[in-house]
């Protein structure tokens, strides 16, 4: 049977018969679209590159065959598994058609034109993610056969929208009115401005953390994804932070007045039963709670970590280099980045001058 004899005029639109190099039968819309696939299977099978379109599986098949091969591997981990399977519903759920689209069919252009739009709708660093696990999918089709190429790999990607939101510097007087209008929670409210840790390393920290004599709190870890003890963020995360005096006595007091249903995992501030605690809950029950009774606009349990970068800047003689340790981040340009336009302030530049009179006052 001749090439040209592989596509036949049926009621439903043109059929390709591709059964002479291992594909099929299939039908299609229209004459051109019937041409387009046969030469494109006769000229794939003539490389040796020829993917019979009738056996190509769904991208939902491929898709759960993909979390099943990732779950197995050595190095699979339950938050590993579980963000590839999240990132997927996100995009089926919002890429409508690509559910039964055969993997084959999933090109650049379809990339770009529907799913790039989609996925990109929060952060870029969360679009990324997402279009991360798309590009670990199809490379994993590839591997089975089921596509000539990974189309990701040629796909333009949206560029990073360079924005930078100050954050809000937070008066001393303010934080004292919210710690007095918290209840159960203006400890928690007052570790968290005084040492700067985020919310997920305070609900981590142990007793056994707290050098109360010393005046220091060491970071080891942090709440993970499950709601379990997990490691910090990163290497700099794992810190010492010293502790002012009026948080040390405090520390001492609740350390003897904890309830003894509390201490059985050593925590500081645990939950009613003794395990970590969830942070959302401190922020809707506690700190916004207490932010109206103060009469002051709700701030974020984050906004209390800038609060003391805020205090480290203008009220304390630490260099750059200290306070970035003391944040937990990973190098002094990302503090000056973050930090940037208190670090240019000129009220902080003219108290530097003054100490810089009065030390070279020779």
């Amino acid at each position: 049977m001749k090439k040209s004899d592989k596509i036949t005029k049926v009621k439903k639109g043109w059929a390709v018969d591709t059964r002479s190099i291992g594909g099929g039968r299939e039908i299609v819309g229209s004459r051109d679209e019937a041409l387009d696939v046969r030469d494109q299977a006769f000229a794939d099978h003539q490389n040796g590159e020829y993917i019979p379109r009738t056996k190509n599986p769904r991208v939902c098949d491929v898709a759960e065959a993909f979390i099943n091969y990732v779950r197995a591997k050595p190095d699979a981990t339950e938050d590993k598994t579980r963000t590839h399977r999240r990132n997927l519903q996100f995009i089926f759920d919002n890429v409508s058609e690509l559910r039964q689209r055969k993997v084959m069919d999933v090109t650049v252009a379809y990339i770009e034109m529907e799913i790039i739009p989609a996925i990109f709708v929060q952060t870029h660093s969360t679009g990324l993610n997402r279009f991360n696990t798309l590009r670990q999918l199809l490379k994993y089709a590839v591997k089975n056969n089921w596509a000539r190429t990974n189309p990701c790999r040629d796909v333009d990607l949206p560029k990073r929208k360079i924005e930078h939101n100050p954050p809000p510097r937070i008066s001393r007087a303010d934080i004292r009115r919210i710690i007095e209008h918290a209840g159960d929670y203006a400890l928690r409210i007052k570790f968290g401005a005084a040492t700067g840790v985020r919310a997920g390393e305070q609900v981590a920290c142990g007793w056994d953390n707290l050098d109360l004599d010393g005046a220091v709190y060491t970071v080891t870890h942090a709440r993970d994804r499950s709601g379990g003890l997990g490691t910090v963020k990163t290497k700099a995360g794992v810190r010492s932070i010293p502790l002012p005096a009026p948080l040390v006595q405090d520390l001492k007091e609740w350390k003897l007045a904890q309830p003894l249903e509390q201490r059985s995992r050593g925590l500081v501030f645990p939950s009613l039963a003794g395990n970590i605690a969830d942070p959302s809950n401190w922020r809707k029950r506690g700190l916004h709670t207490a932010c109206v009774a103060a009469g002051i606009e709700p701030i974020r349990w984050h906004d209390l970590r800038h609060f003391y970068a805020s205090v480290l800047l203008f009220e304390t003689d630490y260099t750059d280099a200290q306070i970035t340790q003391f944040l937990g981040h990973t190098s002094i340009d990302f503090t000056r980045k973050q930090y940037a336009h208190w670090l240019s302030d000129p009220r902080r530049d003219k108290t530097l001058a003054d100490k810089m009179t009065a030390a070279f006052d020779i």
